[in-house]
């Protein structure tokens, strides 16, 4: 069954996992071999990082929303890689390409479309958390990433307002 939202919605903020999945795959698709970027990792992952293709985990966790017109996440970049020491090279490598992202950027989306990133902060850096972590390969690090709110988007508070609830 599909969602159907009211006639009067146009949307919200773009979706910071997609856009980081998105920005990740750009660069991963530059390596030889080339890198995959996934939502989560699964057994079938394991055959791909056995076969020297490296692997990265991207996740959004929560972060609180300042004001209406930016959505600030803190999002997590996994990679793993045949070796340890190839992880930390590709998760280096992503980390420079988010780096330069510091004062914004465009980012090309897999649908071809341009979602623009106001920013891009590490908050966490790379780590081994041997505790924490099943596989001595992958290693984690952390950005914040901003988005600021689509400028053609309706008042949703007037429309809120106008609704008979």
């Amino acid at each position: 069954m599909t969602i159907v939202f009211p006639g009067w919605y146009e949307g919200g903020f773009p979706d910071a996992e997609l856009v980081a999945m998105d920005l990740a795959q750009t660069f991963l698709d530059m390596l030889t071999p080339q890198g995959l970027a996934v939502q989560w990792l699964t057994a079938d992952h394991t055959a791909l990082v056995e076969s020297g293709t490296p692997v990265v985990r991207v996740y959004r966790g929560g972060m609180a929303m300042a004001s209406g017109l930016f959505d600030p996440s803190a999002v997590q970049f996994g990679v793993i890689a045949r070796t340890r020491s190839d992880s930390w090279a590709v998760l280096e490598y992503l980390r420079q390409m988010l780096l330069s992202y510091e004062h914004g950027g465009d980012v090309r989306r897999e649908d071809g479309s341009i979602t623009h990133l106001a920013s891009a902060e590490e908050i966490q850096g790379p780590q081994m958390l041997p505790g924490l972590n099943p596989d001595h390969r992958l290693v984690p690090m952390t950005f914040r990433l901003l988005m600021r709110r689509p400028p053609n988007l309706p008042d949703y508070a007037v429309i809120r307002e106008s609704l008979s609830l």
